[in-house]
């Protein structure tokens, strides 16, 4: 089993908190680690609402089934059973002692009518996204709040060490935006099987689980959302636009791009703006959980045509801003990551934020850094003033380098490598 940087902070949570909530996409690997927390770290039972007759009980006497399961336990997938929460709250009102349940969904409950204002003040929330690139290599990840104490070029350097002299890992870049995190393409051995899983994924995504979470009128007009906001990937979302491509009405096209946010299949990035009247564009960019999946939708199977498809830039981009989001669920202080754009072109990739201080993060696709432009790097550094600490650009050189002042550039490849 790989291990996953999360389980920490779960057990952490577990320590403090009655109850910890640990939620991602169907198939990411929640429930192989709950099963080897429970057996490993935190004693516990485990149930889930995948057997039938589990989910019957749940269903049908959720405050019975917790009595002939009494905590430490660990329910899969409560969100087939929305009362089963309700009883959770209420053995959590009778007794606040930490540790008592940990819980794992498929879909955000926190969107879910009612379920937020049941869980509100008693749980721990986490969420698990697909293998980060540092723990297919089994190294541990980088922590963000380094990258804020960073003052040249030369403290980069130190800060990855030997790692920035270290030969290539044996998964590149390329490889893991092809292959993704999801645990079963990862572990397959025979990799032309790969597609046939994605392919299985797709359809039990839309017609089981979209179904569970609420009913849609014509999965064809869902399914073909899915091929648009696949093409839309590391864009601005523009709700118009993609309404008349996919010819859904409005209304309609918001609940279909919620519902795919609400199952973490994609995720919005905002736009940073200090002053609403600014000439800022207050779009929000789309990316997907994993560049695996969304290579598939895009038909993108090999190293060399993903090395050749016009998609590259996109999947890149897409890439860093996953491995930006895995890094962030393990800080605990609180991490925001946004956008910059402005109506005159000037665009940054990534503003991360972390206690009112901003590192700018550009993403470059090519190996060299000759054509480099920073027209937009210094328009972003004048709009931030001294809250930024600098702006890192992630290459697909070899080497971290000084560009300008504050402006510093860093393999893709060591950032995200871990130690």
């Amino acid at each position: 089993m790989i291990n996953r940087h999360l389980s920490s902070a779960i057990l952490d949570s577990l320590i403090d908190f009655p109850a910890v909530l640990l939620m991602g996409a169907r198939q990411v690997g929640k429930s192989t680690l709950v099963q080897d927390l429970c057996k490993n770290h935190w004693k516990a039972n485990y149930l889930t609402l995948d057997d039938r007759r589990t989910l019957d009980f749940a269903l049908e006497d959720p405050d019975a089934l917790l009595e002939a399961f009494p905590p430490p336990l660990a329910i899969d997938e409560v969100q087939k059973a929305p009362d089963l929460l309700r009883a959770v709250k209420r053995k959590i009102d009778q007794n606040r002692k930490p540790g008592q349940f940990l819980l794992t969904g498929s879909a955000n409950l926190l969107t879910l009518k009612n379920v937020s204002e049941t869980l509100a003040g008693r749980i721990a929330l986490h969420e698990l996204n697909p293998f980060s690139y540092a723990e297919q290599l089994h190294r541990k990840p980088l922590d963000l709040t380094a990258i804020f104490k960073v003052k040249s070029a030369q403290d980069l350097n130190d800060l990855f060490s030997a790692d920035s002299q270290c030969p290539s890992p044996k998964l590149s870049v390329m490889q893991s935006v092809l292959g993704g995190g999801y645990p079963v393409p990862l572990a397959a051995k025979i990799k032309s099987s790969v597609p046939k899983y994605f392919e299985s994924y797709r359809k039990t995504y839309i017609e089981r689980d979209v179904q569970d979470l609420q009913a849609i009128e014509r999965l064809s007009d869902f399914s073909r959302l899915l091929d648009l906001c696949a093409a839309s990937a590391s864009q601005l979302v523009n709700f118009a636009n993609l309404g008349r491509e996919s010819m859904l009405p409005y209304a309609t096209l918001r609940r279909y791009a919620q519902i795919l946010e609400q199952t973490y299949q994609v995720f919005f990035v905002p736009p940073y703006f200090t002053n609403l009247r600014k000439r800022i564009l207050k779009n929000p960019k789309l990316y997907w959980t994993d560049t695996g999946f969304l290579t598939h939708l895009l038909g993108v199977t090999d190293l060399s045509a993903i090395a050749q498809s016009s998609h590259w830039g996109a999947l890149l981009e897409n890439w860093v801003a996953i491995e930006l989001k895995k890094l962030i669920s393990l800080q605990s202080n609180p991490v925001r990551i946004y956008g910059w754009r402005t109506y005159q072109g000037q665009e940054v990739d990534f503003i991360i934020e972390m206690q009112g201080k901003f590192v700018a993060i550009e993403v470059k696709s090519s190996q060299s850094l000759h054509s480099v432009n920073v027209t937009s790097i210094q328009a972003l550094a004048g709009e931030l003033g001294e809250k930024i600490v600098y702006t890192l650009i992630l290459y697909q050189g070899k080497t971290i380098e000084t560009l300008r002042e504050k402006i510093f550039a860093c393999p893709i490849e060591i950032f995200f490598k871990g130690f």
